[in-house]
């Protein structure tokens, strides 16, 4: 079944956006302001306050970690989620895609790793993408990169 269809009845999903670009974080509200499920947005500007914030609400689903931010990067947090072992799924979301920034990634425990998509469409459909995988299962797909 697909949960984006007005017919299909989901729990509430919990999002932590962790995304110091206030645009980026307009961007990615309207993306998911269109999906047919009911979604908690929580935004950290830093890593330092995503740490705090997992560690308070202890009900996200899924982590969106941007890895350029202050105080601490997204490579720094995803290090501290893993070291806490916080049960929670991380998908980092950045412009970069260098071999380094996605090899880091998955090394440290990232589920998974997307580009940060050029237009509206294929935004919407990447998340899309993210949210609608099992990452409990080992997934062969770790990096989704934005078609061009």
């Amino acid at each position: 079944m697909d949960i984006f269809t007005q017919s299909f009845s989901l729990q509430t999903l919990n999002i932590l956006l962790a995304e110091d670009d206030s645009e980026d974080v307009l961007v990615f509200k309207e993306v998911i302001s269109d999906f047919q499920i009911t979604i908690n947005l929580h935004v950290a500007k830093d890593g330092v306050e995503a740490i705090r914030l997992l560690t308070t609400l202890q009900n996200i689903d899924i982590v969106f970690l941007d890895i350029n931010m202050p105080l601490m990067n997204g490579l720094e947090c995803l290090t501290e989620i893993r070291k806490q072992s916080l049960p929670v799924s991380v998908i980092m979301l950045s412009t970069s895609n260098t071999d380094y920034h996605v090899s880091q990634s998955k090394i440290l425990g990232a589920n998974g790793y997307i580009t940060k998509p050029a237009s509206m469409d294929q935004y919407r459909q990447t998340i899309k993408d993210v949210i609608t995988t099992d990452w409990t299962e080992e997934q062969s797909d770790f990096y989704f990169d934005s078609p061009q």
